[in-house]
């Protein structure tokens, strides 16, 4: 009998415990291992791009991850709506297949010479597009696949294969660059689009999930895209009326910001200028930090439950400003690969207990647009980060301690919701 029947006082039953390896999570876990191949490639290959091939000011890397970002952005909270809506598969391989064949056109572009500083801004923002769609459909589908009871474990069998692709994908893409130039690296990319549309094309979402989306939106497209609108604000009002999802956001829009978006920015760039590395040890730095969120992750994978989540979620905000701060001061490129390592494995406990809080206080057909407002906290400000990161880095200042004046803001920002944020602490 399952732990839930007992709880309700159901009969007895012989029905097994659910396991992950019954459902359709694999094919997604897969989409979304490449997909997170894809993405930290990505942004190492279009800011090392910008910044060694094309040569271009320093203002272009935070420039070039703010096109990059600005449709996720702009487009997000649109994208969670339309996930509630529609059937979230084949959203899914339009976005798949859209990625593919913007990554491919890049290195076509670097193949013929044709590519130029204004021009690479073009793809940036177009593959933002293509990922601002993808990445609530992706998230939302994890619940629509697996049993409630299992999750928390989804999730974090979800956290370690994208730390894993974290790890790795960097590593593709300044091996890449270096051994057959940075078209290469987007060719490969392209490749590994092809493989989430193949994972994808596998995936059978369950009837009811299907079903769920479809209503009928009379009144033409004028009375849709209010109706999209009326949704959008449901979801901003669901998130608004739960007081421990109010102040989780707040702090996910906080880190989103100031740590995502300078982490990005500016990593490459203190390899470069402040320890005088290349490509493959400027991408390393991503794999680092990857490795320490794998350890968390799959720590937190093995256990058979967590206490205390809302607590834990907001220690692991404060060990990873703290390290963030502290990275402002590293002495050498050794130093901060360590600490990277450190700030990862803060960053396994953020990144599984946010998700696991999110999509367990929502409902599932609701989930597409509390989703996207996850994205919009997480990644969707970023680029907005690195703008300024870049911007504040090219002054005076320079790139390592604008890194560490963003983690001071980080901790400030925390320790603030240590003190006011009693509805999260409480979360058992």
């Amino acid at each position: 009998m399952t732990a839930s029947a007992l709880a309700i006082g159901l009969p007895a039953t012989s029905e097994p415990e659910p396991r992950l390896r019954d459902t359709q999570f694999g094919w997604l876990w897969l989409n979304a291992v490449s997909f997170t191949l894809i993405s930290t490639a990505e942004r190492f290959t279009f800011v090392w791009l910008v910044i060694e091939v094309l040569k271009g000011p320093g203002w272009a890397s935070g420039g070039i991850l703010f096109a990059l970002g600005l449709p996720v952005f702009l487009l997000v909270l649109p994208a969670g709506a339309i996930a509630d809506r529609y059937d979230r598969r084949r959203l899914l391989l339009i976005t798949q297949l859209a990625g593919a064949l913007i990554t491919l056109l890049s290195a076509v572009l670097l193949w013929t010479d044709q590519m130029t500083l204004p021009i690479a801004f073009f793809p940036a923002i177009a593959l933002g597009c293509a990922m601002a769609f993808g990445m609530p459909v992706r998230s939302s589908l994890v619940s629509a696949v697996v049993p409630r009871p299992l999750l928390m474990k989804a999730i974090a069998a979800n956290t370690v294969g994208m730390n894993i692709a974290m790890i790795v994908g960097p590593v593709i893409g300044g091996f890449a660059v270096r051994n057959w130039g940075i078209a290469a690296a987007f060719a490969i990319e392209s490749g590994l689009f092809a493989l989430g549309f193949a994972s994808l094309w596998a995936l059978r979402i369950p009837a009811h999930v299907i079903d769920a989306s479809k209503t009928e939106r009379p009144g033409g497209a004028r009375a849709t895209a209010r109706s999209l609108l009326s949704s959008i604000g449901d979801g901003l009002r669901f998130v608004w009326s739960v007081p421990s999802l109010r102040s989780l956001f707040a702090l996910l829009l906080a880190g989103g910001f100031l740590m995502m978006g300078s982490a990005s920015a500016l990593l490459p760039r203190i390899a470069r200028d402040e320890f005088g590395k290349d490509a493959d040890q400027a991408s390393a730095l991503f794999a680092f930090m990857g490795a320490g969120m794998t350890c968390t992750s799959v720590y937190l994978l093995t256990r058979r439950q967590v206490k205390r989540r809302g607590t834990l979620f907001l220690a692991a905000m404060s060990s990873g400003t703290t390290c963030h701060l502290v990275m402002g001061f590293a002495p050498s490129y050794l130093v901060l690969a360590g600490l990277l390592v450190w700030w990862g494995a803060s960053g396994g406990f953020y990144a599984n207990m946010n998700q696991t809080l999110i999509q367990s206080a929502t409902p599932l057909d609701m989930m597409g647009r509390v989703m996207s407002l996850a994205v919009l906290a997480n990644a969707g400000v970023a680029p907005l980060g690195s703008l300024l990161a870049g911007t504040v880095a090219d002054s005076r200042l320079g790139p390592q301690a604008t890194f560490g004046l963003f983690g001071f803001a980080g901790m400030c920002t925390v320790a603030t919701a240590w003190v006011f944020a009693r509805s999260l602490r409480a979360i058992p």
